[in-house]
């Protein structure tokens, strides 16, 4: 148990006299506002590799998602358009451009709800031709309205798909497949991201078949970050030759919070196990599974429970680590979330999304010795997040380096104190002043 601290304004007069002089204001360890975090919206950006038309130059196929929440809007005639540029960048390992390309994207006639909306997004596919070997592919995004730019890049790995007599291309995730007689529509899945579609989710693979084989026996694992396998099945598929285009229905069902891989393996259809080896060709992917609007970060549902601890309740921490598997553990984890739901009838749940930045924000700005979320500043961001104004003393000669956040709305100043100079800041306030000033925010 952490021992009580004096209050604030006992604090303050001890470092006012150590000092010697009244604050000054000057740059902070923490933003003091929500506007002056990382912006909002959703830039994703995939590149899949297939078979090229001749050897020695094969297909990369660069997928673009821009969230309308990336793009600023103007009205024409009750309607929102917006306009941005892209500019796409392909690298040799050695560094050289190889390619570039640069254009102009609209989006026209939206309605206002749509313009504004979580989930609307545009997308763009441009395919380039890459010879064999290490790339890095990079994308610039320029909203033509704000001026603003952002950047994306990836690293692309292109094999000779003509080497072998069979072989598979990349894979790519599909959020949705149609069929309409003949027809078939296929959404890809850019972010790669599957936690937010029910129930399954869709791979794309080709297959090269030189030697004519009539099938293979396809074998399709997914490791997670242990490398253990928690989902396989294998299947056998029917060829012609040459190109084959197979679509594979995945569902996800046991797949808890986390990042895992994809593998794909190609088998003669006489090859019994084990099938660890023996197969003639392969691929592989990296997904993710998050829950809307979670930081890429938040990988560990252990540890986004431990990281509920500043607004939680004890019996509420009790209840979440009393769950004996992981279905209930999710369970009860999206309950006590739900019931902080400020719009409980819309797939976002804006608060959650909130506290798990301001963590990420916390461990990128905090961490020192711990996690950033479990320092004391990370503490104080996490219950009442950025301040309306900081004071930072790092350098004063004749007094420790300290700080002092001030929230406006609450009268309420925390102050921070660095006893060993090397930057591990400690909170001076009460605990019981923090937690009184806590339950004002809720």
């Amino acid at each position: 148990m952490r021992t009580s601290r004096p209050a604030y304004f006992w604090c303050l007069m001890v470092l006012t006299f150590l000092c010697g002089r009244g604050v000054w204001e000057a740059s902070a360890q923490v933003e003091m506002s929500a506007s002056a975090m990382e912006p909002s919206g959703t830039f994703n950006l995939d590149a899949i590799v297939f078979a090229g038309a001749t050897r020695g130059q094969e297909r990369l196929d660069v997928f673009i998602q821009v969230g309308y929440e990336a793009l600023s809007f103007t009205k024409r005639d009750d309607r929102y358009y917006a306009s941005y540029e892209l500019t796409l960048s392909l690298y040799d390992s050695a560094g050289s451009l190889v390619n570039e390309k640069t254009w102009t994207e609209e989006v026209k006639g939206l309605t206002f709800d749509q313009s504004v909306s979580s989930t609307g997004y545009a997308l763009t596919q441009r395919t380039l031709s890459v010879g064999p070997g290490a790339h890095r592919l990079t994308v610039a995004l320029t909203d033509n309205e704000s001026k603003m730019t952002r950047h994306l890049e990836t690293p692309v790995l292109v094999t000779d798909m003509w080497e072998k007599p069979f072989s598979l291309s990349d894979i790519m995730l599909l959020s949705r497949v149609s069929q309409q007689g003949e027809k078939r529509s296929m959404v890809p899945n850019v972010g790669g991201n599957v936690g937010e579609i029910p129930d399954f989710f869709y791979l794309y693979c080709e297959a090269y078949n030189r030697e004519r084989r009539d099938s293979v026996r396809i074998l399709m694992s997914i490791a997670d970050q242990k490398r253990e396998k928690v989902v396989e099945f294998d299947t056998l598929l029917a060829l012609r030759p040459g190109r084959n285009e197979e679509i594979l229905k995945v569902s996800h069902g046991s797949l808890q919070l986390g990042d895992y891989r994809i593998f794909l393996r190609a088998y003669p259809t006489s090859f019994q196990p084990p099938l660890d080896t023996g197969y003639i060709a392969s691929t592989n992917r990296a997904i993710i599974v998050r829950w809307y609007g979670m930081p890429k970060s938040m990988k560990d549902l252990d540890l986004a429970i431990d990281q509920v601890r500043w607004i939680a309740k004890d019996d509420e921490i009790t209840y979440l680590k009393a769950a004996t598997t992981p279905e209930e553990k999710q369970k009860r984890f999206l309950e006590f979330w739900k019931k902080r739901d400020p719009n409980p009838n819309t797939p976002r749940n804006e608060k959650m999304e909130e506290y798990y930045q301001r963590v990420d924000y916390a461990n990128r700005h905090f961490t020192h010795f711990r996690e950033g979320w479990r320092t004391d500043m990370g503490m104080v961001y996490l219950m009442f997040g950025p301040p309306n104004n900081v004071d930072r003393h790092p350098f004063d000669s004749d007094a420790k380096p300290y700080e002092i956040w001030s929230y406006y709305d609450l009268s309420f100043q925390a102050v921070f104190l660095d006893e060993t100079g090397f930057g591990d800041y400690r909170l001076l306030n009460s605990l019981s002043e923090v937690y009184d000033k806590a339950r004002m925010r809720r």
